[in-house]
Order: structure tokens, then sequence, then C-alpha cells
């Protein structure tokens, strides 16, 4: 883990910030703790997000520094930096229509993640991109890493410290996953003491519901199909599913979490249509077996218990290529 990252940041007179692209709590709240530190040093910057910033999210954005892309108005974003800095992933084919933009930049690239780099070693082309990383897959968020590199102190400004707080609680489930370490916990309470209420970024977070949201879910464990002994659940929705219930991408926020309630459920998965025509798969785990390898497999990845993958094809074409992979990591792992 380099040293002077933020040092190194600050010395920058114009900074652009964006995270991975359908940006969650983690991505936005590391990338707003980013910019709340270069606010406080009288630094320009810029915070571009793609497609949009989910509306559950909007309450962080206190400030509305926030700006959803569009072509005609971040076609040359990239001439104005001096810096730019991708938060919450470490390769550009994640950043969406901001990809092409990135890969041509001249000045410098940074990275700030705590995904698992695209080589075991970490050296893959990935994190080779980028002039200064900050990277620890250990990590339980990047907003516990932003909070790493810039210290937590009474006068960190209230907005600050409550996305910080909100990316951190949900990469962690609500303090529940194995990632939440005693270091998580000492800062969660130390910006509950500057005055981060955990009550209101819970409701912030999860109290935004549509009732798109609960009948796509409805539609979702209706047609759920279990493997392997009910050790692997699937859900499939398609975009007709979607357009049925009038349902938005975040309104399957969270919903892959829901069969790992299940008493003998070990992985979930979660397949549904992008809006290219792809078939976006994410899959979560409960403490064996290792998600992120099968994601790899398909030229996805994240973390080992939780990770995802984009394929080509129709649904069924790419669920039977991927419940078969599934299947056979599940069986390995449950049976070391």
């Amino acid at each position: 883990m380099p040293d002077g990252f933020i040092e190194k940041l600050s010395s920058f007179n114009r900074v652009l910030l964006t995270p991975h692209e359908q940006p969650d709590a983690d991505a936005i709240g590391s990338m707003l703790g980013l910019a709340w530190h270069l606010h406080g040093a009288g630094k320009e910057f810029k915070l571009v997000v793609s497609p949009k910033l989910p509306s559950f999210l909007e309450f962080l954005d206190v400030k509305g520094w926030i700006e959803c892309y569009s072509p005609s108005v971040h076609e040359g974003i990239a001439e104005w930096a001096d810096c730019w800095v991708l938060a919450d992933a470490n390769e550009a084919d994640r950043m969406g229509p901001l990809k092409d933009q990135f890969s041509s930049f001249n000045a410098k690239k940074f990275c700030i993640d705590h995904h698992l780099p695209d080589s075991p070693d970490g050296q893959g082309h990935g994190l080779d991109a980028f002039d200064r990383v900050l990277s620890d897959p250990e990590a339980s968020s990047t907003c516990e890493l932003v909070l790493q590199a810039i210290g937590i102190g009474p006068h960190m400004p209230l907005p600050m410290a409550r996305a910080l707080y909100a990316g951190m609680m949900d990469d962690t489930g609500s303090f529940r996953f194995p990632c939440t370490s005693p270091k998580v916990h000492k800062m969660a309470a130390a910006l509950l003491e500057i005055g981060v209420r955990p009550d209101e970024a819970y409701r912030g977070l999860y109290h935004q519901g549509t009732a798109a949201k609960m009948r796509i879910s409805g539609i979702a464990f209706e047609q759920m199909q279990l493997y392997c002994n009910e050790r692997l659940a699937v859900m499939a929705v398609t975009s007709d599913d979607m357009k049925s219930v009038g349902a938005i991408h975040e309104d399957l926020e969270g919903l892959v979490n829901k069969p790992l309630e299940l008493k003998t459920v070990e992985v979930s998965a979660l397949a549904y249509h992008r809006p290219d025509g792809r078939v976006k798969v994410s899959l979560r785990s409960k403490s064996l077996v290792d998600a992120n390898t099968i994601c790899r497999s398909f030229g996805g990845g994240g973390h080992r218990l939780a990770s995802g993958a984009t394929l080509s094809g129709t649904m069924a074409e790419a669920l039977d290529k991927l419940v078969p992979a599934i299947t056979a990591r599940l069986e390995q792992d449950l049976d070391q």
C-alpha cells in the first residue's frame, strides 16, 4: 500500500473523480469522501457517475456535486483534469461509457479500491494502468481505505462522515459480513462521535424502496430455482419482467442477498438483463464458496464472497453456463 496517496492527490489543482458504472453506496461514499477532502484543501474537482446517481443515494450528495454522465456534456471532461481518480474499481472496463476517455487520458491516473486485482500478484494490466494505487483487498470497503488515508478528526464535515459511514455500512452488510474487523468498528464509532446517526444512514440506504421494487422481488422469488440439494439459489429477471412492473435497475439492489436467508443455501445468484442485452450476474456466498473464482472464469470479479460478471447470449444460454460452473465450485469448496 503506497504511502502518500492523499498527499499526492492534494497536489493537483483539478481532480476528476469517477466510480464504476452503476455505482453503489461504497463507490459514492468513497468518491464523496475524497471530494470533501479536496474541497477543504481548496482544490477544484468534478464527480461524474454513469449512468446516473441511484435515487436512494441522493441523500449523501448534499451539495449536489455529482453529475450524471452525458455524452454531449462530458465528451471532453478528460481535458479539464490534471488527475483522474477511479474509486471502488481497479479496471477501466468497469467504467462504462467513460472507459475510452480514461484510456486515452494523458495526465495522472489514480485508483483507490478494495476489490481483488485482475491477477493474484496484483500486477495485472488493470493496476498497471494507474500512476498511483491505494488498494487492499482485505479492507471492508473503499470507504475504509479513504478513512485510513485521510484520518478521522473532530473537524471532519458531517456530510463527509455520513457518506463514508454509509459506504462502509453497505459493503459490510450493516457490519455483519466477515470483512467487519475491529478497525471497522473503531472507525464507525469515530464517525458516530462526529455526529453520524446510524438510524438515518440505514433509512437512507434501505428504506427508499418502491412498489416496483417489491413487485420485481416477488417475481424473482416466484421464479427462483434451487440446485445442488438446495445449496444454490438462482434468480433470473428478464427485461420483460422489469417492464411488467415498471422496475428499474436500482430496484434490484440487495435482492441477491435474500436467498442466503434460507437455511440450506450456500450460494445465491441473480441474473438480469443489462440495457445492451447482455446478462449481468451477481453472486453471493455465505462463507465457504469462492464466488470470485467463479466470476473470474467469466471475465468478471470482485470479492471472495461477493462478485459479478457479464455474459453474452440469451438468459437461457447464460444460465446454462453459469449453473454448472457454480455447482462444480460449490461441490469442490464444500468437500474440502
